[in-house]
């Protein structure tokens, strides 16, 4: 009897530590809120028609400035993950502006940092993008999400082949499998 409540707690535990794995980083009562389909293709069509309207997007900083009225971030959309973390892909709705109150330190929301936001779209603003005026969606955040740098490595292919041999092949010749 004691076994099989120990085996229920077990199960009950590892279904909350796999669900806290796949946790979204924006909270739920903001998601509620949000329209989580609503893609900066629409909104970049039509931008008035969606004024108001709570949006989760995700990508990767492009620049950061700071100024009286808060932080400025100009966002290269992605798409995200089920966490919302931004994908490394090829396809991109366009650019987005992120107007934060506080004051962000640009040295840590730097460019080419990860961020998901989450916020009321609050109107459009154009801004020279090289030789073209652009209209960016402008995003008043209600809460963001910088992820954490991922570290490069840099892999030594001739180390490589000898440190991760396939363990039968290190007791039959007793070496990498470079040679």
């Amino acid at each position: 009897m004691k076994s099989k409540r120990w085996i229920e707690l077990l199960g009950c535990f590892s279904v909350v530590l796999v669900l806290s794995g796949c946790a979204h980083v924006i909270s739920p009562q903001v998601r509620q809120q949000a329209a989580m389909k609503l893609s900066l293709e629409e909104v970049r069509k039509n931008p008035e028609a969606y004024k108001g309207t709570v949006v989760v997007w995700s990508g990767v900083i492009l620049s950061g400035e700071n100024k009286s009225d808060g932080t400025w971030l100009e966002i290269l959309e992605l798409p995200a993950n089920r966490q919302g973390k931004p994908s490394s892909t090829t396809r991109s709705g366009g650019r987005f502006l992120a107007k934060d109150f506080r004051f962000l330190d640009t040295a840590l929301y730097a460019p080419n940092r990860l961020v998901t936001v989450a916020g009321t779209l609050s109107g459009t603003q154009q801004r020279p993008l090289g030789a073209v005026p652009y209209v960016y969606p402008v995003v008043t955040v209600m809460e963001m999400h910088l992820w954490p740098e991922e570290p490069v490595v840099v892999r030594d292919p001739y180390y490589d082949c000898y440190r991760y041999p396939p363990i039968w092949w290190r007791f039959y010749f007793g070496h990498g499998w470079c040679w």
